[in-house]
């Protein structure tokens, strides 16, 4: 019984710790990114004073990104992306080094299937494959990284 009193006790110390040391969240984290730009028409205008919102003019994305060579647990890669009238069009592989046979096998399987989700999703918000989560991971921080250099999204 004094065994798990002092357990429940420790986990709580850790517990209260953990929180100490991290802290509430900065206010960088809470902050944000709004494009539209809201405007409104004077108080005493009459009956038109309702705010209206406009949209920040954009030129359409268009081109083709190399991202970082990322490591993971099982080798490195770096993902290809191109980009036409804001749409993603096509991912491939740019480079690929796995560290062992096994490896480069699962990577053969699963990169199709990634290359699917974005091109669904529009995007780097895909679901991990299961079994291939490093390589996963991996493949969304390069594509991400050229997306950033075409400034998509």
């Amino acid at each position: 019984m004094k065994r798990s009193f002092t357990l429940i006790g420790a986990t709580t110390a850790g517990f209260a710790g953990v929180i100490v040391l991290h802290g509430p969240p900065s206010q960088a984290a809470s902050i944000k990114h709004t494009s539209p730009t809201t405007t409104a028409a004077p108080a005493n205008s009459g009956p038109a004073a309702s705010p209206t919102t406009t949209a920040a003019p954009s030129a359409p994305v268009n081109g083709t990104a190399v991202g970082p060579q990322e490591n993971y647990g099982y080798g490195q890669m770096s993902i290809k992306v191109t980009v036409t009238n804001n749409r993603i069009v096509d991912v491939s592989v740019n480079s690929i080094q796995a560290l062992e046979a096994y490896s480069l096998q699962l990577e053969q399987q699963v990169v199709p299937m990634l290359k699917s989700e974005v091109l669904a999703a529009q995007g780097t918000r895909i679901n991990s494959i299961s079994g291939a989560t490093y390589t996963s991971e991996a493949y969304a921080y390069s594509l991400q990284g050229a997306l950033d250099k075409l400034h998509f999204k």
